[in-house]
């Protein structure tokens, strides 16, 4: 009997990079964590390559952790891909319905989906994700799927999404060097939306925001249909950065602070941790909360809600703000955030994973690759599952 089809999912961070390997139990929507390994991230800040050796050999390293402790090659990822160049801009296309009896075939929607791809994107702007906001038949509008139905001409309104051709390509580069393939490439906010929001949430109106070490992205959905998406250059980072200032401390123990205490009460009570010297670092929750809180309030209000703002849904999202990343482990920032945005917030982790004992949404990331796996399966050419299936089932008989 084949073996399961395992999805591999490889979350490159700021802070750290991980690994995840499951598969899906039975027809039912939870996971079985095969694998699991996360080591500290070098070469990457903010969301791109710095380094393509350092990237290179950390991503190795995990690889071969991964064959020594569970004896599994890892031959295809699904990796995300981040950082402030990620940009979404909407498009429309229309072609001829080109069947004699005039219905739509799954040839009439590849073509207006292709065509719609055809905008000057600028120099170094590469094309990730094509996300369909509305289809049209005859200007009859918000067909849901027009496969079937009878008409001249098809048109789609979609939403495109770009990277920097640079980063992409140094990507790529960075994986092959260390002699896998990539499944595909996936932008991050996506990935966490895919694992985190349901089709309720699209509908009435949703913001995702992932607090990572380096950045923080933005993701908004209304009737269903991506609306915005935006990533910011500033990330938890920057919080243990100031901690470090205000503090007078090393990084090491501001961000232990950081971790252990997050944001304080406006109290007087002392706070004492211990330093490397044996000394102590004495300081109120107070001061702690005057050097985290506006922090906080940046990313939340100077970022998040002024770009809500600028689409007209600061304020206006029913659905409410999910918070996720590992920056959403802050002590304090859910009842912080539902005061600043003046919405239902709540953190998002992953659930539906067997293995993850933990509630952590430092893993939403890597999760959320994993059932884009699964989609990907369903829509890569029937030849190419065949050929996949075959290469499972005979490495059952290797010795």
């Amino acid at each position: 009997m084949p073996k399961e089809i395992i999805n591999i999912g490889l979350d490159i961070g700021s802070d750290t990079i991980k690994i995840l390997g499951a598969f899906r139990e039975g027809n039912n929507n939870l996971y079985r964590i095969k694998f699991f390994e996360e080591a500290d991230s070098l070469g990457f800040f903010k969301g791109r390559i710095k380094d393509e050796n350092d990237l290179a050999k950390a991503v190795k390293d995990l690889l071969e952790r991964v064959k020594e402790r569970y004896n599994i090659d890892v031959e295809t990822v699904m990796v995300n891909i981040s950082g402030d160049k990620l940009e979404v801009f909407n498009n429309s296309a229309s072609v001829s319905v080109g069947s004699a009896n005039e219905k739509v075939t799954e040839l009439d929607k590849e073509r207006v989906e292709e065509d719609v791809k055809n905008v000057a994107l600028g120099n170094n702007k590469s094309i990730l994700r094509v996300f369909p906001r509305e289809w049209k038949l005859d200007n009859e509008k918000d067909i849901v799927d027009p496969l079937g139905l009878q008409g001249i001409r098809l048109e789609l309104d979609a939403s495109i999404m770009t990277c920097f051709s640079g980063d992409k390509e140094a990507l790529e580069k960075v994986i092959k060097s260390t002699g896998i393939d990539i499944e595909d490439i996936v932008p991050t906010p996506f990935a966490d939306a895919t694992l985190l929001l349901d089709n309720s949430q699209k509908e009435l109106g949703v913001a995702l925001v992932n607090i990572g070490f380096g950045t923080t992205s933005l993701i908004v959905y209304e009737d269903g249909k991506l609306l915005d998406l935006i990533v910011f250059p500033v990330g938890s980072s920057n919080i243990t950065n100031d901690i470090a200032v205000g503090l007078k401390t090393e990084i090491h123990i501001a961000e232990k602070i950081k971790k252990d205490f997050g944001i304080t009460l406006p109290s007087s009570k002392k706070i004492e941790v211990k330093l490397d010297s044996g000394g102590k670092l004495v300081f109120s929750e107070r001061e702690l909360r005057n050097i985290v809180a506006p922090r906080v309030s940046e990313i939340f209000s100077d970022l998040i809600n002024k770009r809500l703002k600028k689409i007209g849904k600061e304020g206006k999202l029913p659905a409410g703000i999910i918070l996720t990343g590992g920056g959403a482990k802050l002590k304090g920032i859910e009842d912080f955030a539902k005061k600043e945005f003046k919405l239902p917030c709540k953190i998002g982790y992953p659930e539906n994973f067997i293995g993850f004992d933990k509630k952590d949404p430092s893993y939403s990331t890597v999760c959320g690759l994993i059932l884009l796996g699964d989609d990907f399966e369903e829509d890569i050419p029937s030849s190419n599952k065949i050929k996949k299936w075959i290469k499972e089932f005979f490495s059952n008989f290797k010795p």
